[in-house]
């Protein structure tokens, strides 16, 4: 069930897991404010990416987090991939811990018996939502990692379900408006696109987040080095062997 993030081989124009993006145009935390997330996991193509990036960015999510993927396509952003503040994990258990650790829930966005409207605003704190697969909906796996669901009502006989984008974009506005988040300020017939910090001042003056990213990101490279290193002394011992 689970593919997508995980085995999409064809991923341009890329978000990497060693610039976890940080930007000044992300939503200010505020302690009594419930915060969004957004978890990727299990989406299969590849063209709902940026779509579901530029939503997250437009609507307030304050992290997003994607499982299995260490690059993820993002034709359709718009621009926005560059303000997203991502993060990468290799197992959804993993993810989940993550959130749980700052008392963050969980919930699906599926068409479930034990969905809630989302009309009906049924958010209690900080959430965290993720989708399914557009064709097969959730695997058991993202079920059970679930704390709630909620779904989009429909009005009409005229389609089963809505895109995984459109979903997920319908359902971060209703958190965001819930959720009281301020609107941001606009100019003229658009809203006002702060500028994104560059790659020379996230490297001096690098944010939590990009921090604890760029720390992973050592060790996974001190790691593979130390694999190489005892390959090679391996093949230096055989070679050895050999010769005696």
């Amino acid at each position: 069930f689970d593919r997508g993030l995980r085995e999409d081989p064809a991923m341009a124009d890329e978000v990497g897991s060693a610039t976890s993006s940080s930007a000044d145009s992300r939503p200010k935390a505020e302690p009594d404010r419930p915060q969004s997330f957004l978890l990727l996991f299990n989406v299969g193509k590849k063209q709902n990416f940026g779509t579901l990036l530029r939503s997250a960015c437009a609507f307030g999510v304050s992290e997003v987090l994607v499982v299995g993927a260490k690059k993820i396509a993002t034709f359709g952003n718009q621009g926005t991939a560059a303000h997203a503040n991502t993060r990468h994990f290799d197992t959804l258990e993993a993810a989940k811990a993550h959130l749980a650790a700052q008392g963050v829930q969980i919930c699906g966005i599926e068409i479930d018996d034990a969905a809630k409207p989302v009309t009906a605003h049924p958010f209690s704190g900080s959430t965290a939502f993720m989708l399914g697969n557009e064709g097969i909906g959730m695997s058991p796996q993202q079920r059970a990692a679930c704390d709630s669901f909620v779904y989009i009502p429909q009005h009409s006989g005229a389609t089963a379900s809505l895109n995984v984008a459109i979903a997920g974009s319908i359902v971060l506005h209703h958190f965001a408006t819930w959720s009281q988040m301020p609107e941001h300020a606009r100019c003229g017939e658009k809203f006002v696109v702060e500028p994104v910090r560059g790659s020379l001042e996230k490297f001096k003056n690098p944010t939590e987040e990009e921090r604890e990213e760029m720390a992973k990101k050592r060790a996974e490279r001190a790691a593979k080095r130390k694999v190489e290193e005892d390959d090679s002394a391996d093949c230096e011992m055989d070679d050895d062997d050999e010769k005696s």
